[in-house]
């Protein structure tokens, strides 16, 4: 998956925080709603259907991908 031109992290190697939205794709810091930077939806294949997960960055690992 790539974000404009930075590569997401695959979501397996991701934590549950991360996939969530919660925590930076990247390093995992803690975000707030005021250091969250969000990445937009992306689309994802689970079984025979598909759904949307949400990542999130930091402000200094959201430099580059907007």
């Amino acid at each position: 998956m790539i974000t404009r031109g930075r590569l997401l992290p695959p979501i397996g190697t991701l934590s549950q925080r991360q996939q969530r939205g919660m925590d930076c794709v990247w390093c995992g810091i803690v975000l707030t709603p005021h250091t969250a930077i969000d990445l937009g939806p992306r689309r994802l294949g689970v079984a025979d259907g598909v759904t949307r997960w949400f990542p999130r960055a930091c402000t200094r690992h959201s430099k580059g991908t907007k």
